[in-house]
């Protein structure tokens, strides 16, 4: 079989003497790296930037003030963010296309995330506040409050002209409440059978009473018309069903499922609704839940990244979580509690010598491969993982509120470049259709790693009916095949994309290259039309 791949392949090469010396932009880039464009935003600076895998620019945005938190490629090639007090679209130039002033203009108060949908519409986590009197009438135990109750909502506007909006749909936290302290106030029931709804006297010693929650993120999924959103504080994740209006929504019935605005689904931490012990809990103060999209390796899976992994205060991790369904798309219990029982997948691990702990903020992101994009915030570092655990690309941002010399220290930086995400995106995706995708220069002022990232262009690549393989690194100068070639024609490049050698036909399974030097190398086999390329590393 003929597998045709991309017009071109892009090859990224670097140098483990250099690598020691770098300490922002990239860090690290292998030919296992998704080949696409990284976008992230700086906490500390008004600009948002689109990078490739060596690092240089392909576009960058300038906003009106610094961001809270996230942004998103649209894809019709604008990007939408939120700032401190308002939120902007702007088209691939930087030009305003629109904004609304979201404190000033309706006294909304999002924070931490948002989610564009399909429909043009966007999703914001917002705070509501409670009175101590409006708590203790929905059920709070007194002994409990902190003064005003920072509670939470979903709220989904629509854009209007170039500075106003529409609000279509409303879900609040409040609605969803159950407690079994006073049977004269709302919400009385038993805590054990409606895990559903929120026990509103959950306590232990980490919560404070007067942000209860903290949602730290939101998703979509289109399919199914459901929400994903995730609370630090009770550590857990939760999904809900949007095919519900605002009245349904506050309800316990209506929409897709019928169960309302309650929770179709959670899961992190069965203890917040009287299931499991200790043991069970899974999630600690964790962000970023998102699902996978379509067509992607896992897709439809849930991924997380977990603060504090295992509630010891000393590393961090990422998961994917399989939901289990039945087959009316109900989420399986067993054992009155929500399943799956564990993770699907885990890492953990050093990088660069140093374990990955990030007690706040921080995310991961699921990249079509099947790797997955992991973002310190405090380091303002993104690493891509693949499956197996290698880390396969590494950059550090180096934009704080200037840009900062390539050889600055951790003292000199820390926490100034910090990104509350990043997100890579396919060359393939609809937003760079028709746009000058050109690179640019690097943020920084020099990365050695950078300036040898080279692309080899071929066109019209095939693959090989049988893969050929070959003893790999390569020992003695010599390519041991194994299985022996016929009537193939032999290139070699080196790390620069520069051809240095050229067989024009070889026979047979060993290949003599006496003149390259020990490093890294890159081969193509060429027979009957069709190419195959690969990387290469002479000892």
């Amino acid at each position: 079989m003929k597998i045709k791949l991309p017009f071109f392949i892009l090859i990224f090469i670097f140098s483990n003497s250099l690598f020691s010396q770098n300490t922002i932009g990239l860090l690290e880039n292998t030919n296992e790296a998704y080949d696409g464009y990284t976008l992230f935003t700086p906490e500390s600076s008004n600009s948002v930037y689109l990078v490739d895998n060596c690092g240089r620019s392909i576009n960058t945005w300038t906003f009106s003030d610094t961001p809270k938190f996230t942004c998103y490629l649209l894809e019709n090639g604008n990007l939408l963010r939120v700032g401190a007090t308002g939120v902007e679209i702007r088209d691939w130039d930087d030009n305003l296309v629109w904004s609304y002033n979201l404190l000033i203009s309706n006294g909304i108060t999002q924070h931490h995330d948002i989610e564009p949908l399909p429909n043009g519409n966007i999703l914001y986590l917002v705070k509501e506040t409670l009175t101590e009197a409006q708590q203790i009438a929905l059920g709070k135990n007194p002994a409990l409050l902190n003064g005003p109750l920072s509670s939470e909502k979903i709220i989904e506007i629509q854009p209007v002209g170039t500075n106003a909006i529409n609000i279509v749909w409303e879900w609040r936290f409040a609605d969803h409440l159950i407690q079994d302290f006073d049977s004269t106030k709302s919400n009385y029931g038993a805590v054990s059978t409606n895990p559903q709804l929120i026990d509103f006297n959950y306590t232990d010693a980490s919560i404070d009473h007067s942000n209860w929650l903290h949602l730290n993120s939101i998703d979509y999924n289109a399919q199914l018309d459901q929400i994903l959103f995730s609370s630090r504080t009770l550590s857990e994740i939760y999904i809900i069903d949007h095919s519900t209006t605002t009245a349904e929504a506050a309800s316990h019935s209506g929409g897709n499922q019928n169960k309302g605005g309650d929770f179709l689904w959670r899961w992190g931490n069965p203890q917040v609704y009287r299931q499991g012990t200790a043991a069970q809990q899974k999630l600690y103060a964790q962000h970023d839940a998102k699902w996978i999209s379509q067509n992607y390796v896992n897709e439809n899976k849930i991924t997380v990244f977990n603060n504090n992994s295992d509630g010891s205060n000393t590393f961090s991790s990422i998961h994917i979580i399989s939901p289990s369904l039945d087959l009316n798309n109900d989420y399986m219990l067993e054992s009155n509690s929500f399943l799956p029982a564990d993770y699907f997948w885990s890492w953990s691990g050093d990088i660069l010598g140093e374990t990955v702990y990030e007690n706040k903020k921080s995310g991961v992101h699921a990249l079509e491969n099947g790797n997955l994009l992991l973002c310190e915030t405090k380091k303002g570092r993104l690493s891509e993982i693949s499956q197996n655990g290698d880390i396969v690309w590494m950059y550090r941002n180096p934009v704080g509120e200037t840009i900062f010399n390539q050889f600055a220290t951790n003292a000199e930086i820390f926490e100034s470049n910090s990104i509350f995400r990043g997100e890579k995106y396919h060359k393939s995706y609809p937003a760079f259709s028709g746009k000058d995708l050109t690179p640019g220069e690097i943020l920084e002022n020099v990365n050695s790693l950078s300036e040898t990232c080279s692309t080899l262009s071929i066109t019209d690549v095939q693959s090989i009916d049988t893969n050929i393989t070959f003893n790999n690194p390569v020992t003695d100068q010599t390519v041991s095949f194994y299985k022996p070639l016929e009537a193939t024609k032999i290139k070699v490049y080196n790390n620069l994309g520069q051809l240095i050698y050229t067989k024009s036909t070889f026979s047979g399974n060993e290949l003599k290259l006496p003149h390259l030097k020990q490093g890294l190398y890159f081969i193509e086999f060429i027979k009957q039309g069709t190419k195959q390329l690969e990387k290469m590393v002479i000892k």
